[in-house]
């Protein structure tokens, strides 16, 4: 029998991107996909239309996607994916968080979340990983790409940092063995990453648009970070 996913779609790419590379939820089904092929059905809510769940009951696992949305705003659909984060986490359901949906996971129960003085971050810059998780060793540099300005600040109670770096102190964090964060998007392919950033030229300073450019293609963690991510869905932990 399937296990079941409901993926909490919080954006959706530009039109011309969907010509290309699909909807957003895609993203996410492929990745699943491509680690555990034929295991998982899959629900999808559009949150930023108003579309939610009627139970943390409907699904076996979540995933909240990214969105040029912040944490902070104020938006309806926002304080609503806060209220069924808290029956989510109350419930000890099996949840993951992208991004955005990292932010708003550490908002929603009692961390902080703020626009980060030191700039965008953009591309696959390293991060390091504090303890032995999935795949990854204690010491070891992961590579993600990323395209953000929030960033966690302070901590949700109850949360420890699993891998971190100068730049994004709460790069990948952890609660129990029910909740993962992730700053960075293990979900993008690289052609999408490259459309992200042309569309960004008129927000972001040009030189770090194309260092990140620059470096698409390099060997990177996105395939490693998959495994975790669906293992931890599966509840099989992080060992």
């Amino acid at each position: 029998m399937k296990k079941r996913l409901g993926i909490l779609l919080c954006d959706e790419h530009h039109p011309d991107s969907i010509k290309s590379f699909g909807t957003y939820d895609n993203d996410y089904k492929m990745m699943i996909d491509r680690v555990m092929p034929g295991q998982w059905g899959y629900a999808v809510w559009r949150c930023y239309e108003g579309s939610f769940p009627s139970s943390v009951d409907q699904c076996d696992a979540w995933i909240i996607s990214g969105s040029k949305s912040s944490a902070y705003d104020s938006e309806p659909w926002i304080h609503k994916l806060k209220r069924l984060i808290i029956k989510l986490a109350d419930s000890d359901a099996l949840l993951v968080g992208i991004c955005f949906g990292h932010q708003i996971i550490h908002q929603s129960l009692g961390g902080r979340v703020q626009k980060f003085p030191g700039g965008w971050g953009l591309g696959a810059y390293p991060v390091k990983a504090l303890s032995d998780f999935g795949c990854f060793k204690s010491g070891s540099i992961i590579r993600i790409l990323a395209v953000h300005q929030d960033q966690v600040s302070q901590l949700a109670p109850g949360f420890s940092v699993l891998a971190t770096s100068d730049f994004c102190e709460n790069a990948i964090t952890r609660r129990g063995t029910s909740i993962l964060t992730w700053q960075a998007h293990p979900e993008f392919v690289d052609g999408f990453f490259v459309d992200v950033c042309a569309r960004l030229r008129t927000m972001v300073d040009d030189d770090l648009i194309d260092k990140a450019l620059g470096e698409v293609g390099l060997p990177d963690d996105r395939n490693q970070a998959g495994k975790v991510i669906v293992h931890f869905l599966a509840g099989k932990g992080l060992g």
